[in-house]
């Protein structure tokens, strides 16, 4: 609530400072899906009758960027909601500037639901439970090279159009599941597990470029793309990458093949999305794909 007074504040001293014109006629904003809960993905789409420089939306005090879309006149954006993020309304704000710099601003009470993630009770094998201090410096310099990257925003928007899966098979542990590995609660579960034989293909999500190609201890074999704008797809415990880093790949390209590296139980692909640092359910992301269609 303090949060929207202090936007509310902001938005009274530009007006009296001439600095914004706020005209709901001028501005028109959309967002899907019109109910959000933690974990998912909302597709921000603005239209006006005035031609922007710049815009951009604001959420929870992060910018995410728009620009033009598919639709004659229309810019686009997407926001992810962290599925750590509290139940309640926030302030979601959208603003442009035009070639006389004058600031259009709308402002909305974006509703977030708590979200039933369950829970999931593993048993695997001490040695990828209780790390030796050796392991757990590696896991921890890994740990913190992955949060960097995914910290990084590439001004170039790479992705076009819908998301697609990376392999066919369906989904053998959901995204968010809080998880008891051994009698020991950990870190819920930030991607999906998609069933896989070993050696499939797997294929990239959409246009991106590959950020990461490493053997990690967690994740194993693993892949990572950036998509622009802090968007980023992660494919994980693969048996081998067919990628290089810096490599710019097109949606539908092979990236690796399906494996069981890392920590595993057997052949899968775990598939995780980040937007802007928040982990969502690539599902969630899938849903969108009329809306993104171009």
């Amino acid at each position: 609530m303090k949060s929207f007074q202090r936007l509310m504040l902001i938005l009274v001293f530009l007006l009296l400072t001439g600095k914004i014109s706020y005209a709901d006629h001028r501005l028109r904003v959309e967002f899907w899906p019109k109910t959000l809960k933690q974990g998912e993905v909302c597709l921000v789409r603005a239209s006006s009758s005035a031609s922007f420089g710049t815009i951009h939306g604001e959420f929870r005090g992060k910018r995410f960027p728009m620009s033009l879309g598919a639709r004659q006149g229309s810019y686009e954006g997407l926001l992810g909601i962290d599925l750590d993020t509290g139940s309640g309304a926030y302030p979601l704000k959208v603003m442009g500037t035009d070639e006389a710099e004058r600031i259009y601003m709308r402002v909305f009470a974006l509703k977030v639901g708590k979200a039933d993630f369950g829970s999931q009770a593993l048993s695997l094998p001490s040695s990828m439970v209780d790390l030796d201090p050796q392991t757990m410096k590696r896991v921890e310099k890994e740990e913190a090279r992955l949060k960097v990257l995914f910290q990084g925003h590439r001004k170039e928007k790479i992705w076009k159009g819908p998301f697609a899966r990376p392999v066919p098979g369906g989904c053998s542990t959901a995204f968010g599941l809080r998880r008891v590995i051994n009698g020991q609660r950990k870190s819920p579960h930030t991607g999906v597990d998609l069933r896989a034989e070993e050696g499939a293909s797997i294929l990239a999500s959409n246009d991106g470029i590959v950020v990461l190609v490493d053997h990690l201890f967690f994740s194993g074999k693993s892949v990572i793309l950036d998509h622009g704008w802090g968007t980023y797809s992660m494919y994980f415990h693969l048996s081998e990458p067919l990628v290089g880093e810096g490599e710019r790949v097109k949606k539908g390209a092979v990236l690796g093949r399906v494996g069981s590296t890392g920590r595993s139980k057997g052949p899968h692909l775990h598939w995780g999305i980040r937007i802007n640092g928040a982990r969502v359910d690539p599902f969630a992301l899938l849903g969108l794909t009329e809306h993104l269609r171009e």
